[in-house]
């Protein structure tokens, strides 16, 4: 017997722990949170090279510390080639965007890292919801998908960005702590 169609998801560990956690009805929404937040820095960590990081983050605070403020544009878009497939690629999109939208300095990288981080969260949604369509039920898999949305749209992600940003390079400390007892359980 199977524990469940998180054990067979073709995805990260750290996204595994989300699938698991919005399948269990004993974890709430917090809980999955808690589990989200590290799936998405472990994500950064993995797609996005520092080197990558402080080139954007450069481009961006000279513009905004330039006399003349030209456009920023056409220097993010000389990263394009630098850009990795992935994350890198994504925060680039979404820097460029912010640009010409008239964002401009470290707004622009921030804005672009939180957008980024919020389109990986609703894939990882989305990518969990498929995998249970294929391993479960529909109803399951709607019950999943909607668990992980509430801890997404719980969860800080702009703080997610700033640390990332930041270069906080340590492992994430927030993790879904297990129960082992009775005097422990679902919480009232």
């Amino acid at each position: 017997m199977s524990d469940g169609p998180h054990r067979s998801l073709p995805m990260r560990p750290a996204w595994k722990k989300v699938a698991e956690c919005a399948d269990n009805r004993a974890f709430e929404a917090d809980e999955i949170r808690g589990a989200i937040i590290p799936a998405l820095e472990q994500d950064c960590r993995r797609e996005i090279s520092p080197e990558f990081l402080s080139r954007i983050r450069r481009i961006c605070r000279d513009q905004a510390e330039s006399l003349f403020r030209g456009d920023v544009q056409p220097s993010l878009e000389g990263l394009r080639a630098a850009a990795g497939s992935g994350m890198e690629r994504t925060v680039l999109n979404h820097a460029i965007q912010a640009a010409a939208k008239g964002t401009t300095g470290e707004g622009i990288t921030e804005k672009a890292m939180t957008d980024a981080l919020t389109d990986r969260a609703a894939r990882g949604a989305r990518q969990v919801e498929e995998h249970y369509l294929r391993k479960s039920t529909l109803p399951r898999a709607h019950k999943v998908r909607g668990r992980i949305e509430e801890g997404i749209n719980g969860a800080d992600i702009t703080s997610i960005a700033r640390r990332v940003l930041n270069g906080d390079g340590k492992k994430p400390s927030a993790k879904p702590s297990k129960r082992r007892g009775l005097d422990e359980g679902v919480k009232l």
